[in-house]
């Protein structure tokens, strides 16, 4: 059954905001997760960055779409920074997991400058993004297809 995940690039000033994850590794991600029924890819990216870090944020446009060989969509969008600190929402399935123990996740402000030397997937992505920020975003949307056992997992 094909998934499809939307993801934020989400820039203010000069950082991104960057979800912490600490389960039996430490690594950062992009906020971002499942489109569900009736929704769509930019909804669910608003979804997410409210759900994830109490953010409120405008779609800018669609930066990176990747196909990945077992069977997911991900679609990166840059987003305009509106209002919010960043934390989990109250009732977010993060926090939940949180509070039973499971996982540990912490929205953050990440200076971009700072990326090069951080482990945030996918690296593929982090990689495009460093480069891109430094042209202002004016490349065309960029599409790939992986394979999921060709992407990076360290430094």
């Amino acid at each position: 059954m094909k998934r499809t995940r939307a993801v934020s690039i989400l820039l203010k000033e000069d950082e991104v905001l960057l979800m912490y994850r600490k389960n039996t590794n430490e690594y950062f991600v992009f906020p971002g997760g499942g489109v569900e029924k009736g929704e769509t890819v930019e909804q669910a990216v608003i979804r997410e960055l409210k759900e994830e870090a109490t953010i409120e944020a405008k779609i800018n446009k669609l930066l990176y779409s990747h196909v990945y060989d077992d069977d997911t969509d991900q679609f990166f969008y840059l987003c305009d920074y509106v209002s919010g600190e960043p934390k989990l929402e109250e009732n977010s399935p993060e926090k939940i997991e949180m509070l039973e123990g499971k996982e540990f996740y912490n929205p953050q402000w990440v200076k971009v400058e700072e990326l090069n030397k951080m482990l945030v997937y996918p690296l593929e992505i982090r990689d495009l993004l460093i480069e891109d920020y430094k042209l202002n975003f004016t490349n065309p949307v960029k599409m790939f297809n992986f394979r999921v056992s060709d992407l990076r997992q360290s430094l």
